[in-house]
């Protein structure tokens, strides 16, 4: 079970199904430390309202509520649809490709996409599933962007509990991000309340492949609440 999960999303996501209050309930219940709930922007359906920033601040005792987003890309030119006006409020922003992006243009297509975004938005903390079929990166390449950003590269369990990512693919990027001396995070991608959490075959395939636990984010609440400190002190945002 993860301490503090870096991706989850609530019925503000269009694609969850439970509230922010019943997610960390749930969190709570299971231990753990603190969950990010980072529902999808504008470009995928998601709902920013204004109330989650300035009424909803730690609602449920015994657990940390961490604000958050799931960026996608506007477009292949590396913009990203997180409104400026959140940036303030949010402890993490997540970037992944998502259905708003047409597939099939190759992945030079994408992983120049990918670099660009990094480039222009250091609001970025972390890059989701970079392993869909459907979207074929350059994982060397985005990764060495990443790295060089500061951002984590999330290792997603769910992903990998719904059989939807390649296992010979998660390998190779954790293989990568080793090589590169890259952070990595574990992430649930919680989509509902059995899933709050999970991480097991994330852990199984990091201590296959024996990743360093120095460069995995969230190892413990220690570490993540830390790399969270330390992303919002270089990009400057003051709270």
């Amino acid at each position: 079970m993860i301490s503090v999960d870096f991706h989850a999303h609530t019925f503000f996501s269009g694609c969850g199904i439970h509230s922010h209050i019943e997610m960390l309930n749930r969190a709570r219940e299971l231990g753990m430390s603190g969950l990010a709930l980072t529902d999808h922007g504008r470009e995928c359906g998601g709902r920013i309202p204004s109330t989650y920033f300035h009424r909803l601040t730690d609602p449920v005792p015994g657990i940390r509520m961490l604000n958050g987003i799931e960026a996608n890309l506007r477009g292949l030119e590396g913009e990203i649809d997180v409104p400026p006006v959140a940036l303030p409020y949010l402890d993490l922003v997540l970037l992944g490709i998502h259905g708003n992006t047409p597939s099939g243009l190759g992945g030079a297509v994408y992983t120049a996409a990918l670099v660009s975004a990094l480039e222009k938005n250091p609001c970025v903390d972390m890059l989701t599933h970079l392993y869909p079929s459907d979207y074929d990166v350059d994982l060397a390449q985005v990764v060495r962007a990443a790295k060089k950003q500061g951002v984590v590269v999330e290792l997603n369990n769910s992903k990998m509990l719904l059989s939807k990512a390649d296992p010979r693919a998660v390998r190779e990027l954790v293989q990568i991000c080793k090589a590169e001396g890259c952070r990595m995070a574990i992430g649930s991608d919680a989509h509902a309340l059995n899933e709050v959490g999970l991480d097991e075959h994330a852990r199984a395939v990091l201590q296959k492949e024996t990743f360093p636990e120095n460069l995995l984010g969230n190892h413990t609440a220690e570490q993540a609440y830390a790399f969270i400190e330390e992303r919002r002190r270089n990009k400057r945002i003051d709270a």
